[in-house]
Order: C-alpha cells, then structure tokens, then sequence
C-alpha cells in the first residue's frame, strides 16, 4: 500500500509527530521514519540519545528495561534535555530471560506507546521474533539497546550511533538495515528552542 505523502518527512528543521490513531510511522525530520509495532536494534556510544530523542516525540510512558547494572547509569540531569525523566518507568531484571519476558509484556500493552530494553548482545533470531510479535500485537515502538554485538534477528531496522559532539548535541545516525525503508547516514543535532531534532540526510548506505 503506498504510503501517503505526508510520511516523506518535513525538511531538515522540522519535525512531524505523527499518532497511533493517523498511520503507522513516527518521523523524525528528514527522511527518518520508525514503523510502530516494530523493534528497532539501536548500537553505538550514544544509542540511548537515539531512543530519547524518538520518545520525546511521544505522548506516553516509556518503560525503560535492563539489568539493574545497565539501567542505574540513566541519570534525571540528562534526560531532562530531552523529556521529562518522570515519564520513564525502569524496571530491572535480575537475569537476561528477565529481562525479554519483562520486554513482551510491555510491547503487548497497547497503552505503552514506547519500550527501549537494554541487552549486553543483540537478541537471536527467536528472541526478536518474540518481540517483534509482541511488539505488533501492542502497536508498540520498541528499541534494544545492543551494548556488544549484534546477532541475526528479526528487526526492522537496526541503527549505528555515534556522537559527533558531545558538547553541541549533535550525533551521526547510520541505518545499516532497514526491512521496508531506506538505508543512509545522517547528521542530527538537538535543537533546545522546542522544535526537536534536526536531521540531515548526508549520504546513502550501501546496501548489506
């Protein structure tokens, strides 16, 4: 089904909220566009900033879910840069299978608009496939945060993060899988004024 035009992307200053009940796509600026009722793979140095910034997008909680190790480095200083920190519920695992079940719990919720789950190593093929299933039956945005390596898996699309510039905000995102869009690079800076990301698409990527 053609998508409609609206879901291209707004330019590189603005940004398109886009909610549950319109379509089926959040798009952040120019060009990159997250499916709901998907999982999206999220590695580098600032993956974090990746989903902050997706969820700052949203009207919803966001349920933030890891081992207690991972999670307890989450400090309210800087996510208050993005959304208000008491926005996000963190729930802690005591094990990695605590962790996913916790995860499909959550995407299954239709009321949960955003979950991000911190792994040490990307989820196997079954593993994203349970969360993907979860995910769709919630119409859920969900996002793992891969602290190693990542695995084949089931994800819709998967993300390299990088920071550029710690002190001005600005970062690098790479999609270097992408089930149903497009793949490329792009340069994303955070504007303070209100109006959110601003993207611009720097080059294409190959494709894997």
């Amino acid at each position: 089904m053609q998508q409609p035009d609206f879901l291209q992307g707004t330019g590189i200053n603005g940004l398109n909220i886009i909610s549950p009940g319109n379509c089926e796509e959040l798009c952040l600026g120019q060009d990159v566009r997250l499916a709901r009722g998907r999982v999206h793979e999220l590695q580098g140095d600032s993956n974090d900033i990746f989903a902050l910034v997706a969820a700052s997008c949203l009207e919803c909680p966001i349920f933030w879910i890891g081992l207690g190790k991972d999670i307890s480095t989450l400090a309210p200083t800087g996510i208050e840069k993005f959304l208000d920190p008491a926005r996000i519920v963190l729930v802690e695992g005591v094990s990695r299978l605590e962790v996913l079940w916790a995860s499909e719990q959550a995407l299954r919720s239709i009321r949960m608009g955003c979950v991000v789950i911190e792994l040490n190593s990307g989820p196997g093929l079954k593993e994203s496939r349970r969360l993907q299933v979860a995910s769709e039956e919630g119409g859920t945005l969900g996002f793992v945060l891969v602290g190693g390596r990542v695995q084949t898996s089931a994800a819709e699309t998967r993300w390299k993060c990088s920071a550029i510039n710690d002190r001005h905000m600005a970062w690098q995102w790479e999609c270097t899988k992408n089930r149903r869009g497009r793949l490329g690079t792009w340069r994303v800076n955070w504007q303070e004024n209100g109006n959110g990301p601003n993207t611009v698409h720097m080059v294409p990527a190959a494709a894997a």
